[in-house]
């Protein structure tokens, strides 16, 4: 009898597959799936940063941006692969001219239409109008995105993104 038997390894290549397989596609998932939350990200504070500062900067027009103006071109500018920009919720805030304190107007998610609208002044005037009288006012655009993953293998699989965009006044 021979006492070295030879191994037959047929399916040897077939259970190495199977048991690497699984660890391949969670690591290229979770690659492509928090690349996604990367790009939402950026596309968020991006598009806060911008809308904050088209609210200060006074147009050709002599008047600046209300607060739907501001909403709108959020939700023009916040736009990545799976990011829904009708998602987005928008706080536009700015000064009162005379005390300083805050005034604000919010866009929910999936609204179509501003809710506490800017006290006093209503949304079809210019935030940052007659803001000279105030030493530092500035326009605040706050955004949240409830992130959900569409890729469900992989954890986070759903995430709230924040973005903030401050610019100063610039004109009264």
């Amino acid at each position: 009898m021979n006492a070295f038997r030879s191994r037959r390894d047929d399916g040897a290549a077939t259970v190495e597959f199977a048991l690497v397989v699984p660890l391949l596609l969670g690591l290229a998932f979770g690659i492509i799936n928090f690349g996604i939350i990367f790009a939402s990200q950026i596309s968020l504070n991006s598009a806060a940063r911008d809308a904050a500062r088209a609210g200060v900067v006074q147009p050709l027009s002599g008047t600046g941006l209300t607060c739907a103006q501001i909403a709108v071109q959020v939700r023009t500018n916040a736009t990545t692969i799976a990011l829904d920009p009708s998602k987005v919720a928008v706080t536009v805030t700015a000064p009162t001219p005379t005390t300083g304190t805050a005034k604000s107007c919010t866009l929910p998610a999936g609204a179509q239409n501003l809710t506490n609208e800017v006290t006093g002044t209503g949304a079809s005037k210019a935030l940052c109008s007659g803001s000279r009288v105030l030493t530092n006012p500035q326009l605040t655009v706050s955004l949240s995105y409830a992130y959900n993953s569409p890729v469900p293998l992989v954890p986070p699989y759903s995430l709230n993104q924040t973005a903030v965009g401050k610019f100063q006044c610039e004109y009264a």
